[in-house]
């Protein structure tokens, strides 16, 4: 199959804005695209990220599978587990982005997914098994109608900045507006008041639009 193609509406993520966003050192996330995404991921689907080997990126969903793995292996959970639980996943959801439509869950033990409000352990046999829901891994992702990763929030839903594919390519902005959160900060960073930030971009005044 062809790479990727960078698509109007689904955001383009450079490896380095990827580490930036998770806050994890670029060289692993490095790794992880060329060893899991385009190399073991990708047996099936294709590669997962488009442009120049140096400058290599993703798509919003893409992304939002970076965070899940980032959030499993954060418990414990090994990458080569995660491996095949993405293509379990994906098999049955008929989808290459499995991580990035369905809620995953996890107590450092099991290994669990949200299908048709039900919660089931993924065991090797597709049993579906009632147990005491977890807490979500995930509770930064909007998901839309469909149950597909629509929108990001990075420092929880309670502030007012979000990653958005249909906004300025998926640079964080602030929560609707077009405004990218850089662009903000570096008026702050110079001094700029937050009053006349407010009047010149129509913002109102909250500390959550400047942390």
């Amino acid at each position: 199959m062809t790479d990727n193609k960078a698509r109007l509406g689904e955001g383009v993520f450079l490896v380095a804005d990827v580490a930036k966003i998770l806050e994890l050192p670029l060289p692993k996330v490095r790794f992880w695209l060329l060893e899991f995404w385009n190399k073991k991921f990708g047996l099936e689907h294709g590669k997962y990220s488009f442009g120049e080997d140096k400058n290599r990126a993703v798509n919003f969903l893409t992304l939002i599978e970076f965070i899940a793995f980032a959030k499993l292996r954060e418990q414990g959970i090994s990458a080569q587990r995660i491996q095949k639980f993405h293509k379990h996943l994906s098999g049955i959801l008929d989808t290459k982005y499995p991580f990035a439509e369905t809620k995953l869950l996890t107590d450092k033990k099991d290994l669990w997914y949200e299908r048709y409000d039900e919660i089931v352990r993924h065991d090797g046999k597709s049993q579906m098994t009632l147990k005491k829901i977890v807490e979500p891994y995930l509770r930064k992702i909007e998901f839309d109608k469909n149950r597909i990763a629509r929108r990001y929030f990075p420092l929880g839903k309670a502030k007012n900045v979000v990653i958005d594919p249909e906004h300025q390519f998926g640079q964080a902005t602030i929560v609707g507006t077009n405004i990218k959160v850089k662009t903000i900060y570096a008026l702050y960073e110079g001094d700029e008041s937050i009053e006349n930030i407010c009047e010149l971009y129509n913002l109102k005044e909250s500390k959550s639009q400047m942390q």
